[in-house]
């Protein structure tokens, strides 16, 4: 069956997306999961938009660039600035039930930024909220979806994209859909790591897709780790908001002591990745598996009301967040790198677009401003549908990076057979937080001899695990590479940042280039 539009994903990137494109022609969603399974519901921060009174694009813009430490597209993160105020008021015409105070849209502080510009929707249920109105809207809409429908494959010819295949999950056929247009938005990958704030979707499958199929990948040691998220006996990990510490939560050891200070002179509220290494260091120092973020000094109705997810999971765990601390710990959290696309949304496959976590549009750079990545979504997907109906689009935009061949590994023998439990180990442990070059070559010859040993992949798991096998060495490939420290990614034996590696990583199938 042929659509104008195929969309891989129902988080907000796939439905805001759709629900623009529904104006423009046949639309459907494929996703693999129920229409309600993403990260976006997870999204407790909020959507940053420089809207209030004494705020600008060009704050906003000097704070993105600021915390991606050298490698933002500025052009890219301009347009994101720029058109921010116009995407939250089409998702106030949506329905989206921002906070306010006073007739007035609420503002937020949040790590990384220089004033507050973080709305949220239900306090700390912000992403919820957006997918509860846009899912809503599209099941009311023109807009065909199918749930449980897997893509195993981008069909692409010498024009560009032709259609997808998909495994229908529930049967265990495959069915072919083709398309003018194809758009992924199929989330991140915190399913690579063992621990993760991800929902059970997040394996790769967008980024694995687009390399097989021929598009350029960008930036994928760039792995954002969210500094705090709950670690609590027999609780699954849940995310702590940065807006926890916005509103005034201080992070302690195990001993009692305020330790942030002593890093930056932002102390908790420094970007997320010199908080998530000094909450790893007071762990190291300490010897425990977790630190405290402390909350009970604000008052027991500003606690309750502001954050009424985090408070309510926690007590259902046997944990009054009024009363105690919180313990936490870091946890991968969001892909920074990803399928590479220029200011529209394009890949360099004609036809091919990408939005949201599974894009690298460069806004983010070496590391994501907390808050930025719901705003990036919404403004890219406008410019995909723009582009589509201005068009035509090229595929010719990116720039191919020159074809340099990958050198084959020996494959280990006596190495166990490949399992997501064991892949999340290994990445977990040898390409975390702190790396080092004995760590990633380790885990470099694992997952070489895992992509050597995986059978076809014949239902949903197989198809993930092989997805997330080539992910996980596509990251650890280009964190061997990456001999500095800048932003989500940090070498223990590469310190230091270095201007020679003012530059990016690219991959393409059989090919890899820094540029």
């Amino acid at each position: 069956m042929d659509y104008d539009y195929v969309v891989i994903g129902s988080g907000i990137g796939g439905l805001y997306t759709a629900l623009l494109a529904q104006q423009h022609g046949r639309t459907l969603i494929l996703t693999k999961g129920s229409i309600d399974e993403c990260n976006t519901k997870h999204a407790q921060g909020g959507i940053a938009a420089p809207i209030g009174p004494l705020d600008s694009p060009q704050k906003h813009y000097h704070d993105t660039v600021e915390v991606g430490a050298g490698l933002c597209d500025t052009e890219a993160v301009h347009i994101l600035t720029e058109e921010a105020a116009d995407r939250i008021y089409d998702l106030i015409r949506l329905g989206v039930p921002f906070d306010t105070v006073e007739g007035q849209v609420a503002l937020g502080m949040e790590g990384g930024h220089s004033l507050p510009r973080v709305l949220h929707a239900g306090g700390d249920a912000t992403g919820a909220r957006i997918e509860t109105t846009l899912s809503h809207l599209a099941r009311s809409s023109a807009v065909t979806i199918l749930e449980y429908h897997l893509v195993t494959e981008i069909a692409v010819d010498a024009e560009g994209v032709q259609g997808v295949v998909a495994l229908d999950c529930r049967s265990g056929e495959y069915r072919q859909f083709g398309c003018r247009f194809l758009v992924l938005a199929s989330g991140g990958a915190g399913q690579l790591f063992l621990f993760n704030t991800n929902p059970e979707v997040a394996t790769a499958d967008g980024v694995a897709l687009a390399y097989r199929a021929g598009a350029v990948i960008q930036d994928m040691e760039f792995f954002q780790f969210h500094p705090t998220a709950l670690r609590l006996p027999g609780a699954p990990p849940f995310l702590i908001s940065e807006a926890v510490r916005g509103e005034g939560g201080i992070l302690v050891n195990t001993a009692g002591e305020r330790f942030m200070p002593r890093y930056h002179p932002k102390a908790e509220l420094a970007a997320r990745d010199i908080v998530a290494r000094a909450i790893l260091s007071e762990m190291q120092a300490t010897g425990s598996d977790h630190v405290y973020l402390d909350i009970t000094h604000l008052p027991l109705p500003q606690i309750i009301s502001r954050f009424p997810s985090i408070y309510h999971f926690c007590r259902g765990h046997g944990l009054d967040i009024t009363a105690s601390p919180i313990p936490v710990a870091p946890a991968a959290h969001y892909m920074i790198g990803g399928v590479k696309t220029d200011i529209w949304g394009e890949t360099n496959i004609a036809r091919l677009f990408a939005c949201g976590e599974v894009a690298c549009t460069g806004v983010h750079g070496a590391n994501r401003l907390a808050s930025n990545s719901l705003l990036e979504v919404v403004v890219f997907a406008k410019r995909i549908i723009q582009r589509t109906v201005e068009g035509p689009p090229s595929g010719s935009a990116l720039s191919l990076p020159e074809r340099v061949e990958l050198a084959e590994l020996s494959v280990q023998s006596g190495v166990p057979a490949p399992s997501s439990p064991l892949l999340q180990r290994l990445m977990w442990g040898k390409v975390g937080i702190q790396r080092s070059r004995e760590s990633l070559e380790e885990a470099r010859r694992t997952l070489a001899a895992w992509q050597a040993r995986l059978p076809l992949p014949i239902d949903r798991s197989s198809h993930e695990l092989r997805n997330m096998v080539l992910v996980g060495r596509l990251i650890t490939e280009a964190a061997l590479l990456r001999e500095e420290s800048r932003g989500a990614h940090y070498r223990t034996d590469f310190p230091q940042m270095s201007a020679a590696w003012q530059r990016h990583i690219h991959f393409r199938r059989g090919a890899l280039t820094s540029a």
